[in-house]
This record gives structure tokens, sequence and C-alpha cells, in this order.
């Protein structure tokens, strides 16, 4: 993903190739001099020497008829409008929208869920957290903060989110109090701890926001997101995000990143009463726009315009969907 360039359109081209052509074809122009000895011989004062009897004229050489004019180069084919939206591509759509939008809430819950921990265990470390999961059950988000043990993760804390605040918590202390993870929720932990051990790095800071997307079922794929947190106000990256897939045996069975570079991008904040400015990219490795693209929307607070795919599609990312821009 890169800030979108600006092309030279196909019938601009087109345009640019026929004046060509027509200054090559064009006669040189006159210098201006070639009647200016007929006007100084007109002013000579002296008298002019008769003139010699015209000399026969000689038999006019039959003249061979003129060379035909070259063919014109061929005019460039201009490619038609995209196609419109298959079915299925309407439903990766629907489907990135819904997945993006679960991103923003684990994201979100997973901040006020350690606002309220850090108010109750000053000393994380110390208690021994080594991660967080969060998962959302009905209108609310419950997040789980873990710690290892020789008999797996154990919680430490967990917080139910609704409607943005904290309305109930648990918190263990002593080591030897804590529960255990249900096998879903060790799953999950498990997925995360994998996808720690893996060779992707963070564009700045030691460390990604990691979210991890609870399973669709007991066996199902776990996908963790490894998200370059932002390190300074003002500026977000566009790049440097991951998504990994963890199998039920624990194994790696797809990973991938969404850039190939960084893009530490300037979000400035709208003016009071001004709405957010969108920020343009190129998408590169897709022909659509995908999840991580409504997640930096909401990330970011302003509106995405994507370039993507081949012919070029232009489309409009918000928190509330994707939708292709006529051109």
């Amino acid at each position: 993903m890169r800030l979108a360039p600006l092309f030279l359109t196909a019938s601009a081209a087109a345009l640019l190739a026929v004046n060509a052509l027509a200054q090559e074809a064009a006669p040189p122009a006159e210098n201006g001099l070639s009647g200016l000895g007929n006007t100084i011989e007109g002013l000579r004062d002296e008298p002019r020497p008769e003139a010699p009897a015209p000399a026969p004229e000689p038999t006019p050489t039959p003249t061979p008829p003129p060379e035909p004019a070259p063919a014109p180069p061929p005019r460039p084919v201009l490619s038609g409008p995209p196609q419109p939206l298959t079915r299925a591509e309407r439903a990766a759509l629907d489907a990135a929208v819904q997945r993006g939008r679960l991103l923003g809430l684990i994201d979100r819950s997973g901040r006020f869920a350690t606002q309220d921990m850090l108010s109750r265990i000053s000393d994380p470390n110390a208690a021994g957290i080594t991660g967080w999961i969060a998962e959302p059950e009905g209108n609310g988000v419950t997040v789980t903060f873990y710690a290892d043990s020789d008999a797996g993760p154990v919680t430490v804390y967990r917080a139910n989110i609704l409607g943005g605040r904290v309305v109930s918590r648990d918190v263990h202390i002593t080591p030897a109090a804590r529960p255990p993870l249900n096998p879903v929720q060790a799953r999950m932990a498990a997925a995360r701890a994998a996808t720690g051990r893996l060779e992707n790095r963070p564009c700045a800071g030691e460390d990604f926001n990691v979210f991890v997307v609870p399973p669709a079922s007991a066996d199902g794929p776990i996908d963790v997101y490894q998200i370059s947190p932002q390190t300074r106000r003002g500026f977000y990256f566009l790049g440097g995000h991951f998504k990994t897939s963890i199998a039920a045996d624990g194994s790696v069975a797809s990973q991938r990143g969404f850039t190939n570079a960084c893009l530490d991008t300037a979000v400035a904040e709208p003016a009071a009463g001004a709405r957010p400015a969108p920020i343009a990219v190129t998408h590169l490795l897709d022909p659509l726009p995908q999840d991580i693209h409504v997640f930096l929307s909401i990330w970011t607070g302003h509106p995405l315009v994507v370039v993507a795919g081949d012919p070029q599609r232009l489309f409009a990312v918000t928190p509330d969907g994707i939708a292709e821009v006529p051109r």
C-alpha cells in the first residue's frame, strides 16, 4: 500500500501521439527571406541591362508519381471501465468490513480493560501477565489477561466491557488461586505465542499490538493480527501489519503482510466542525480492499480512498462499509 500516484489517462496519451504525428508530417515553414532579393532589385536607380533572349525550353521530363504517404500508426486501444463487482467480490468486501469492525472492537475493548487493570495491578510484569485476549459475547466483550503456569495459562484479570466501560471484573493476585483458561481461550493464548516466534517485526517500538480473533468453532483456525503501534501523535503506520492463521494443531497455516513498506503517514486532525479528510492509498497486493483498511479507517478516524485491482478500481472505505467509487 502506498500513496496513490497520478496517472496520465489513456485518452490524453493518445491525443499526444496524434499531435506528435501531425507535427512530423507538416512541411517546414518559410523563413521570411525568400522574397528579399526581388525587393532589393526593385529599389536600384541605375538602368538594368537588357535581358538576353530566352533559351529554348527543354522538353519536359515526365515526373514520377509521388510516393504514397506512410500509413499512420495504429491508434491505441482504450480499455473500458471495470466490470461490475461480482457476487463473490461483494461477499468478500462484506466479510472484510465485518472483520475490520471486529478488530476495531477488540482494540477498543483491550484499551478500556488495560486502563482498568492497571488501576488494580500496578506491576503487570511482577504479576506474571504475558498476554491478553478478547472475546465478543452478545453486546459485550470479555477481556482476559493471563499468566503462564506449569499447568498452562491461568487468569490474572478478567473484565466485562459493555457500552465502552468496564461493568464487572475478576482479579486474581495469588498465583495458586488463578483459574485456568478454558480450552478455546488456551488455544487463543497459544496462537498469540506462536506469532511471537515469527520473524515479523513492527515498524517502530519493540512490540506489536496483537489482536487474536476467536475461532468460529472449537477446532477452527485462529487468526492473529500483528499491528505496528502508533509511536507519535498525528502519525499512523499504514503498513507494517500482518495476519497469521494458526491451525488447530498449533502450526502456522498461512501468513501475510498487507504492504511491502511501513508507510508512516501524517494524519491531520480535522478542524472543529469539519469532516475528516480521506487518506488515499494504493493497494498492490490484492484486487480489493481488505479488512486491514477498515480497521485503519477506525483507528485513524478518517475514511480511506483505496486504489486496487487491474484494471484499477477506486473504493471508499469507512467503518460503515466499502463502496466502489465510479470513475
